[in-house]
């Protein structure tokens, strides 16, 4: 009898083991139906949104191309352009494509900028285009403005020709406009200046460009009714030599700068007082500077004439 019972509760140990491993796996598989089925519908939301938002992006792109870029109404019809000169409305054209009845929400103004940033005659940063709803864009930029005309050494054509002569700016910026303005042809000329490596829209590494342009600044500050250059000679190195509109020579030195300019105003001012022009005069030796005086019919025969200053002399030689 025991043996017969010990075997049963072995059996029915082994059929409720069973059991449950059944029970187990079919909530395991009902489990894994449920997350699978969970899934499923995630992404079918998912995949319903997607292509919802499709839709709507095709359908806006679509009404977009209708209300906007094949509407009439956003065609360009007015290009206002203020180019200081640099180039001309039609060139504005055909270098960004600005053409009128284009749809003014398809024309690339970065691009625009770009190009015309570009242009070496154009100051940086001074670029501005404005797209004008419904049909206008403006165009605005400004020009470097040029203070030298660079002759190239031995070149006797002092002339403005234009797409060949070199300007430049106070910055040293090289330009070669393709076109003349008539403000070029009062630029002071600029000789010993080695051109032959320089580019349009660069900064001219020159150690004799940079004299010359500083020798400019500190000229600038006297007034252009007493002192006006007309070309300024830097062809040797520890000196530059300065024509006046009178056509009367100054040489400076390529230090101290500022000294000089101090002797060049009481030399002025001394001249101005007695009226007697100026032929030339060697500003680089700090006293007794050198002086000669233009003869003329007046006064064929010009004394020596101190030039009244508390500090230093100036000893003037005559004119032969």
């Amino acid at each position: 009898m025991t043996r017969r019972t010990s075997g049963n509760h072995r059996k029915r140990g082994a059929a409720s083991s069973r059991h449950h491993l059944l029970e187990l796996n079919v909530r395991t598989a009902s489990q894994q139906r449920q997350r699978r089925r969970k899934a499923e519908w995630v992404l079918g939301k998912i995949f319903a949104t997607l292509v919802v938002l499709v839709l709507v992006a095709v359908g806006l792109r679509i009404g977009a191309q209708r209300f906007f870029y094949q509407n009439t109404d956003y065609s360009l019809h007015h290009l206002n352009a203020h180019l200081d000169g640099v180039i001309t409305q039609e060139e504005l054209v055909t270098m960004t494509g600005f053409e009128e009845g284009k749809n003014l929400l398809s024309l690339d103004l970065d691009q625009a900028n770009k190009k015309l940033s570009a242009l070496p005659e154009v100051m940086t940063g001074s670029v501005s285009l404005e797209r004008e709803i419904p049909d206008t864009i403006t165009v605005k930029l400004s020009r470097r403005i040029p203070v030298f005309l660079l002759v190239a050494s031995g070149d006797t054509n002092e002339a403005f020709i234009p797409g060949k002569s070199f300007l430049c700016d106070t910055e040293g910026i090289l330009m070669q406009p393709s076109r003349l303005n008539p403000e070029f042809l009062n630029l002071p000329i600029l000789r010993g200046v080695d051109v032959g490596t320089a580019q349009p829209g660069s900064h001219l590494e020159n150690d004799r460009l940079d004299v010359a342009l500083a020798l400019r600044q500190v000229l600038s500050e006297l007034p252009e009714e007493s002192f006006k250059i007309r070309s300024v000679d830097v062809s040797k190195e520890y000196a530059a030599v300065v024509t006046d509109s009178s056509n009367a020579r100054y040489t400076f030195g390529t230090k101290d700068l500022r000294g000089q300019m101090e002797r060049l105003k009481l030399l002025l001012a001394h001249c101005q007082e007695t009226g007697r022009p100026i032929d030339t005069a060697n500003l680089m030796v700090e006293r007794n500077t050198p002086v000669t005086f233009v003869m003329t019919a007046e006064n064929p025969l010009p004394k020596i004439t101190p030039v009244p200053t508390p500090k230093k002399s100036v000893h003037r030689s005559t004119h032969h």
